[in-house]
């Protein structure tokens, strides 16, 4: 009966976890079709996006000491709560006084605060819902980063199938219904799990996070690569790619090529979870393989080259994703843990625009070629500091790692 319960519980975790990640890609795709419908505006949907970057941000700051202090289940329950009233009420305002550009911002904003604190809170929940399972840690990352990957293919395939038949006010009552169940589904999971340290600092703000950025080699070596591999692999998806087929007339490639990414990213992922290597070997073919893909990219930006090279990052970036959690898991107190997520998710936040503009501003200005040199010359200083410093050479854990089974 403990083994059902046990496993039971890492279930729950893992569908609760999935929902909120569809339920967030389906509005990210939702929103903007919305904003575009209502207001008859372009720009509006930029606008709505420039508007929640900067809460979405400080939310991920802060939003990491509130895991650390009020705990990692209740973080999560109220975030997903939190998100299935905004869109709601996206809902209620549409169906009676109309939406306008200034609710449209008012409830992204409102949104953007619960989103990013709830993925921190499930973040720093993983050690224990692998130790409840009977899983290593690796093992229960990978699996989450591939349904991490997994919910960029099926959310935006779910609502834009649901957009194309069901009137769009409809479709946010479906997304809020995705955010509403995954906090439902938490609630059912064990109260032991994700309870706040007992050790936690009286004083747990952003300082007391850098400070321990600072002072942890690996903590703070793990967050500078997460946030560079956003910084250079994000704008192939959000500028080269899209402008290379758009001057082709092959938009029909381009979803193959973000399918192919997606599906290498999961493939990566799970490969993690099961292959036998030590983590150092398994970082340096990552690296050397993504930077491999990228600077095809930039050499040869045709189709028979940009597919397999698309395959080849998303490989890459879905080997290396489980194993930063990981690394966090096993080198930085528990009682820390949140907020050093935290802080990762808002280099994210503040990564992906950043990589954009300079990307686009090449592509605009010189050509896409130079955007797609630009990304791989990032990607390989980033992937030089990595295999250098000494950070990452040793990334055993203290203790064996624990194989799936066992008690």
């Amino acid at each position: 009966m403990q083994l059902r319960r046990r496993r039971r519980a890492v279930v729950v975790y893992f569908a609760a976890d999935a929902l909120s990640m569809i339920g967030n890609t389906a509005i990210g795709l939702t929103l903007p079709w919305l904003v575009l419908l209502r207001t008859g505006e372009p720009s509006a949907a930029g606008i709505v996006a420039a508007a929640t970057a900067v809460p979405a941000f400080l939310a991920a700051v802060l939003g990491g000491s509130l895991v650390d202090r009020v705990g990692r289940r209740t973080m999560t329950i109220v975030a997903d709560v939190g998100s299935a009233l905004s869109v709601t009420l996206l809902f209620v305002v549409d169906t009676t006084l109309g939406l306008s550009v200034g609710w449209f911002i008012a409830l992204g904003v409102l949104g953007a605060l619960f989103d990013v604190p709830g993925l921190t809170a499930r973040q720093a929940m993983l050690p224990e819902i692998a130790g409840v399972a009977g899983l290593s840690v690796d093992r229960a990352s990978g699996i989450r980063q591939a349904l991490f990957g997994a919910s960029f293919l099926v959310g935006p395939a779910l609502a834009g199938v649901a957009l194309a038949v069901l009137p769009p006010a409809t479709v946010l009552l479906l997304t809020a219904g995705c955010s509403a169940l995954a906090a439902a589904l938490t609630i059912a999971l064990p109260r032991a799990l994700g309870r706040a340290p007992a050790d936690v600092e009286a004083r747990t703000g952003i300082r007391a996070g850098f400070t321990l950025l600072r002072t942890n080699p690996v903590a703070l070596a793990t967050t500078l690569l997460a946030v560079a591999s956003v910084f250079a692999i994000s704008p192939l998806q959000a500028v080269v790619l899209p402008v290379v087929f758009q001057r082709l007339d092959q938009p029909a490639l381009l979803g193959l090529t973000l399918s192919v990414f997606a599906v290498g990213l999961i493939g990566g992922s799970l490969a993690y979870g099961v292959v036998r290597l030590r983590r150092r070997t398994i970082l340096v073919v990552a690296l050397l393989g993504s930077l491999a893909g990228l600077c095809g990219f930039a050499v040869a930006p045709v189709p028979g080259v940009i597919v397999p090279c698309a395959a080849l990052v998303g490989v890459g970036y879905g080997l290396i994703n489980p194993m930063i959690p990981v690394l966090i898991a096993e080198r930085v107190p528990e009682s820390a843990r949140g907020r050093v997520l935290g802080l990762q998710n808002a280099g994210y936040l503040a990564a992906f625009p950043l990589g954009a503009l300079l990307v686009g501003f090449l592509v605009q200005h010189v050509d896409v070629q130079w955007g797609a040199a630009a990304s791989a010359i990032v990607w390989g200083l980033c992937v030089a500091y990595a295999l250098v410093t000494p950070a990452l050479r040793d990334l055993e854990p203290a203790q064996p790692r624990l194989e799936p089974g066992a008690h």
